[in-house]
């Protein structure tokens, strides 16, 4: 999985058997938008709020979804965890989670995506 959008793909496709709409409800955003996202003709980069959100939402490792390092990780992660319709209506999910946490989680995901843009940086440089 060499993109964050094949990434994204892979989690719809192994927890939410390929549907797209499941998937955007989860995560809560309007089900339309993935196509944004996952197309083909013009896949566009999540933002920073959607990627905390998947991360958050569905327990997945964030480096994993930046990176595509230690992608077994990102399998281990994504067979446990609780998909039913309840949970992702609000009861099972982390609902309460404090907006601090919330707030250093996203801190953490801009820290691991600026780490990113640099390493890209430096790879292009090479070349």
């Amino acid at each position: 999985m060499e993109t964050i959008n094949d990434r994204l793909q892979w989690i719809v496709n192994e927890k939410f058997d390929g549907n797209k709409a499941a998937f955007a409800k989860a995560i809560g955003i309007v089900p339309t938008s993935i196509s944004n996202y996952l197309g083909k003709q013009r896949a566009s980069k999540p933002s920073v709020d959607m990627i905390a959100k998947i991360v958050n939402v569905l327990n997945v490792d964030a480096r994993c979804l930046l990176t595509g390092e230690e992608t077994a990780k990102v399998e281990q992660v994504l067979t446990h965890g609780d998909f039913s319709p309840a949970s992702i209506h609000g009861d099972a999910v982390n609902g309460n989670m404090d907006i601090a946490v919330l707030q250093e989680k996203v801190k953490h995901l801009e820290e691991l995506l600026a780490e990113k843009e640099r390493l890209i940086s430096v790879l292009m440089e090479r070349k």
